[in-house]
Parts: structure tokens; sequence; C-alpha cells
């Protein structure tokens, strides 16, 4: 089932779609969005760049930032994991994301054939051309 959920009305199958959001006053806000030549990040690199961003936002300090990254050895605290999902917002597309009250994704084209731009789709389905970020 796939989640039709805000995918950027700009993907395209030479771009990775980040975006980042945080939860205020009930509803979650887009704070950064952006998108990067594929060719230009590892599947290691874009997960660490999604974390990287979620710190960034949360206004983590440089120890809290630490403890996501050491191992479970030893006796100190640790810093809770980022929860990481894999979905498929529509045919074609998976996303990636980390995070909770901050959370950030990235959106990639994994199969051209099953894609359909949402501005096509919502042209044949609507009559009124591309509507907004969902």
């Amino acid at each position: 089932m796939y989640e039709n959920f805000k995918l950027c009305r700009d993907l395209t199958e030479a771009a990775t779609c980040i975006v980042v959001e945080q939860y205020k006053d009930g509803t979650f806000l887009r704070v950064y969005h952006t998108h990067i030549p594929r060719s230009r990040l590892s599947n290691d690199s874009r997960q660490q760049l999604l974390c990287s961003l979620v710190a960034h936002f949360s206004h983590m300090g440089p120890d809290r930032i630490v403890s996501h990254y050491v191992n479970r050895r030893g006796t100190e605290r640790l810093a809770a994991d980022w929860p990481w999902h894999t979905s498929y917002p529509e045919p074609g597309v998976q996303r990636t994301y980390c995070g909770t009250n901050t959370k950030a994704w990235s959106d990639e084209i994994v199969s051209k054939s099953q894609f359909v731009r949402p501005t096509d789709r919502n042209q044949e389905n609507s009559g009124n051309g591309p509507d907004s970020h969902r």
C-alpha cells in the first residue's frame, strides 16, 4: 500500500529529495527541503546526512550527538536511537526516514517505469493542474 503523503512534485530520477520537518503546536512544519544529485550521495552517506539534519534541527549538543554514534559497550547512558523506517509514498518511489518530533527523510525514484509524476497524476485526476505539497 502506498502512503501518498507529501511527495515532492519536483522529484526526478536524477536526484534525491531531502526534507526535514519539525513538530510544533500540533502540526509538522517543513524547515528544510533540497535536491541532491543521486550520483553525489551513497546510501550510507544519505543515512548519515539524515541523522545529521535531525541532530542539527533538534539543537542537540555535541555530547548528545556523540552518544548517538558510539556502540552499546560500556556503562555510560546513551541517547535513544532514532527510529528508521522505509516506506513507499507512490509506486516506484522509496522513502527512508528517521526521527520523531524532528524527522528527516529522503525520497528516491527506484522504478522509473512505475513512477507517475505527481503533477501528471493531479492533472489526470482533477483537471485542475498540479497542487502544492500534500
